[in-house]
């Protein structure tokens, strides 16, 4: 993946979902990892939100261009706030 096409996503995602969307450079050249914390996630199952996000990778990059995605943390503002207690 391209660091163009992974910001691509992440703009993608955060249009989407609103919130924040993040992504950087995993230990590959062209891998990357994804972070999106959206209000949008409160009412969702951790799977729920997988899914709906995959569903934004699946419609605009191309197949081998998914395969350098490392993963997709989707969090609730509310997941980041229980974690820092």
């Amino acid at each position: 993946m391209t660091k163009k096409q992974a910001k691509s996503l992440a703009d993608a995602l955060q249009q989407k979902f609103g919130g924040e969307a993040e992504f950087e450079l995993v230990d590959k050249p062209g891998r990357y990892r994804f972070a999106i914390v959206s209000k949008k996630f409160n009412k969702l199952t951790p799977l729920q939100r997988q899914d709906k996000a995959w569903e934004i990778v699946d419609g605009i990059l191309p197949r081998d261009a998914v395969l350098d995605i490392s993963l997709i943390l989707t969090f609730a503002p509310a997941d980041l706030v229980a974690s820092e207690k």
